[in-house]
């Protein structure tokens, strides 16, 4: 029988919308960070680390106070007038902070601009931590404002200077650093040429070497150098392709390694492996979650009170066909089985048998060509509905095999996926592994194994949301509510995937001109063969 699910019960405390409200994408966004530092979701426009270096710098040429007051005060003024200018030069601009307040200015038909924050968090605070990870910037010690970099920092800040210092806003900038309001005039001289769109060929070039080092500043460096690798693969996939790319290229690429990539990429492949296979764990249990949620909705209003556990799992359980029909669509189940008569041993051997052709296990990690993919449980997982429960231990099973072949040894790749996640966030090694082995052991129904990982995913949610409303100022983020076998929604829920960010990764070399939509440009190809040179002598 499945552990019920600890109890919990809900105090006065604030409510807020979470994302990550069963705890599961933290190891994904973890392994994520490790592989391309510097980008997140919300860094998308790559000259933005001109204008935050630009900032500093005309900040400290102005020798005003090193206190972080004035200094956003500062930043908010001049980050106003590239947002205003922006949206001069082309009205329908995008993914500027500020811009809807900008967009009302403009559309005002003023004279004259207020220099004034156009937003309560700044660009500069959203793109501070990116600009330290690429090396633009740096903590000073005893200040609360950032420093340039010599190599990287400073050459970029003047670059962009060379251009606003030309113009008349520039030379007002230079007799007063406290100016509050700039005419319309000398906005639209600078519009064409700080355009957040079109970086200058001087800038894209120390951008570029920020983003893929030529050569790593310090070896030791290993955030820099992982990001360098996973940058060059992009590259290369593009190269390769001869066309745009995305994010499932190089999910495909790291489940079939191919056979002409070269060998320093072959690392960064393991790594993405090693995303996904934890990103399908968090989608499985979210998509379930999800289901659970809309049962609870259809107990609760039939009952008029809260809907019982046991009726919402075995409410779940009973889509019978849905469940037989999705495992048909990803080819585990034929026309004549069904989960009604299959033991959990037979479903992990129909895995096993999806996972066959052409494998081959290299660094702890197994690859096979074509079969089950984590793709494709992505896939039906995010509109399964009730069958979402179906494709959940055909997630864990997914998982376990790929680093199955190698459980006895003792690969530190492998040791070091195994481990991430821990037992609270369903880690393999602590969870999924021992779990498996436990339902092999005790002869478990396919059925019981589904209850049992319903119940699991509940119990996840619970504890998250009892962790966060227990801290300091804690926030009640409870979508589900169980007391005893109780269970009522407490709130909205939407399940999804992580964010890779390579999205606004491949975006970045767009804008660095390395890449378009007919794959790589030459000097992305010149950019791609300096790099995997570097990373071969490294």
């Amino acid at each position: 029988m499945p552990v019920p699910a600890p109890d919990w019960v809900s105090f006065e405390a604030a409510k807020t919308n979470g994302l990550d409200l069963l705890g599961l994408r933290a190891p994904v966004q973890a392994i994520g960070n490790e592989l391309i530092n510097g980008v997140t979701t919300v860094t998308p426009k790559l000259r933005y680390f001109s204008v935050i270096t630009w900032i500093i710098w005309r900040y400290a040429k102005a020798r005003l106070p090193d206190d972080w007051a004035p200094f956003s005060r500062f930043a908010a003024a001049q980050e106003a007038v590239v947002v205003i200018a922006n949206l001069l030069n082309d009205r329908n601009i995008r993914s500027m902070v500020g811009a809807d307040k900008a967009g009302q200015l403009v559309d005002a038909n003023r004279k004259t601009f207020p220099l004034e924050p156009l937003v309560q968090n700044i660009a500069f605070n959203i793109y501070a931590t990116s600009s330290r990870q690429l090396g633009l910037t740096h903590q000073i010690d005893g200040s609360d404002i950032l420093g340039l970099t010599k190599e990287r920092g400073f050459r970029l800040a003047t670059a962009f200077d060379s251009i606003v210092n030309k113009s008349s806003y520039g030379a007002r900038l230079s007799k007063d650093p406290a100016i509050e309001r700039v005419s319309r005039d000398d906005l639209e001289e600078l519009s064409d040429k700080i355009s957040l769109d079109r970086i200058p060929h001087d800038e894209r070039q120390l951008l570029t070497e920020a983003l893929i080092p030529s050569e790593t500043i310090d070896p030791k460096d290993a955030g820099e150098r992982r990001r360098r690798e996973s940058y060059t693969l992009l590259l290369w996939l593009s190269s390769k392709k001869a066309s745009a790319i995305d994010e499932y290229d190089l999910f495909d690429a790291a489940r079939e390694i191919p056979r002409d990539v070269p060998n320093v990429l072959r690392n960064t492949l393991d790594g993405w492996l090693d995303y996904i296979i934890r990103d399908v764990l968090a989608v499985a249990h979210e998509t379930v979650f999800e289901a659970v949620l809309h049962q609870v909705d259809t107990s609760s209003a039939a009952r008029g009170a809260p809907a019982t556990a046991a009726d919402v799992i075995a409410a779940l359980l009973n889509a019978v066909d849905e469940h037989n029909d999705i495992l048909r669509r990803v080819g585990l189940f034929g026309k004549a089985e069904s989960i009604q008569k299959m033991s959990f041993h037979k479903f992990l051997q129909k895995i096993q048998g999806a996972c066959k052709n052409n494998e081959n296990t290299e660094n702890g990690l197994k690859r096979w060509r074509a079969g089950l993919s984590e793709i494709e449980l992505y896939d039906n997982s995010l509109d399964a509905g009730a069958a979402a429960a179906a494709l959940l231990p055909a997630a864990w099973c997914l998982a376990a095999e790929r680093i199955a072949p190698s459980r006895q040894a003792t690969s530190a790749h492998r040791q070091k996926v195994m481990a991430i996640g821990d037992i609270f966030q369903i880690g393999l090694a602590n969870v999924v592994l021992p779990k498996i082995d436990e339902f092999l052991r005790d002869n478990r129904s396919l059925l019981e194994v589904m209850a049992e990982l319903v119940t699991r995913t509940v119990q996840q949610h619970l504890r998250v949301a009892w962790t966060r409303m227990s801290a300091p100022r804690g926030k009640d983020v409870s979508v589900l509510i169980a007391d005893v076998e109780a269970w009522s929604r407490n709130n909205t829920f939407r399940s999804g995937r992580t964010d890779s960010r390579l999205g606004v990764a491949i975006g970045w070399l767009e804008q660095l001109s390395l890449v378009n939509e007919n794959g790589i440009t030459k000097e992305g190809q010149r950019v791609l063969d300096q790099s995997i040179r570097s990373l071969e002598r490294t």
